[in-house]
C-alpha cells in the first residue's frame, strides 16, 4: 500500500511538473505600419519618403513557463524580412532617386501571461503584455545613410492554447508592437525645425504546435 502511495505521487508530481514548461515553434504574419518613417536626407528632410513593408512570413520560437494555474511568464523570438522604399538624394544630384532594398527584421520579447482558465483545460485563453526589442537590419541600398537600428518598446495581445495531445498545444496569438520609428530619420515639422517620426506599429499574427515538459 505504501509502495503504491509513493508512486502515485511521484506521477502526479510528474504529470504536474509536465505542465509547466512549453515550447512552440510558431510561423505567421506580420502588418508592418504603412505610416512614412521620415527621409534620409537630412540635407532636405521636407518630405517623409521611407517606408517599410512585409516580404514573407514570419518564424520563430516562442518558450513559456507556468508559473500557476492562471499566470506564466513567456520569451519569444520572431525573424522576418522586409523591404524599406525610399527616395534619396545621390551626391552628385539634387533629385530624388526611388530605391528599394530589402532587410531582416529580428524581435524579442519577454512577457507575463494571464490565463482564463487553469492549466489542464483543453482550451486556456489568454492574455499578455511585456517587453519588447526590434532589430531593423542594414537595407541593401547602396547610398542608405543608417546601419542596422534596434529599437525597444512593447507588445501586448492575446491567444488562445488548445490541447491536441497530453503534451502537444496548438495555439494562436495576435499582438500589437509598438517601438520606436527604426533608423533615426527626420521630417521637417514646420521651416528649417526638425521632428523625428516617433512610434512604428506591427500588428502581428502566429500559430504553432508545441510541447510541455
Amino acid at each position: 500500500m505504501g509502495l503504491r502511495l509513493a508512486l502515485l505521487a511521484v506521477l502526479t508530481t510528474t504529470a504536474t511538473w509536465a505542465q509547466t514548461w512549453e515550447v512552440y515553434p510558431v510561423a505567421g504574419y506580420l502588418r508592418l505600419s504603412k505610416k512614412a518613417i521620415g527621409s534620409p536626407n537630412f540635407s532636405d528632410p521636407e518630405t517623409a519618403d521611407t517606408s517599410l513593408h512585409s516580404l514573407q512570413p514570419a518564424y520563430g520560437l516562442r518558450l513559456a513557463l507556468n508559473t500557476s494555474d492562471y499566470y506564466g511568464l513567456e520569451a519569444h523570438y520572431l525573424r522576418s524580412k522586409a523591404r524599406l522604399d525610399t527616395r534619396l538624394i545621390p551626391a552628385d544630384a539634387t533629385a530624388r532617386v526611388p530605391q528599394s532594398g530589402n532587410l531582416w527584421l529580428n524581435q524579442l520579447g519577454v512577457n507575463g501571461v494571464s490565463y482564463f482558465m487553469p492549466r489542464r483545460s483543453r482550451f486556456r485563453p489568454f492574455m499578455t503584455a511585456g517587453f519588447h526589442v526590434a532589430n531593423f537590419g542594414k537595407p541593401r541600398i547602396a547610398d542608405f545613410p543608417e546601419r542596422s537600428s534596434r529599437k525597444l518598446g512593447l507588445n501586448y495581445g492575446g491567444g488562445v492554447k488548445i490541447r491536441l495531445f497530453q503534451n502537444v498545444r496548438f495555439r494562436i496569438d495576435v499582438r500589437d508592437i509598438i517601438t520606436g520609428a527604426p533608423y533615426d530619420l527626420q521630417t521637417s515639422a514646420s521651416g528649417t525645425s526638425l521632428s523625428s517620426v516617433g512610434r512604428f506599429r506591427q500588428l502581428e499574427g502566429t500559430v504553432g504546435i508545441g510541447f510541455t515538459f
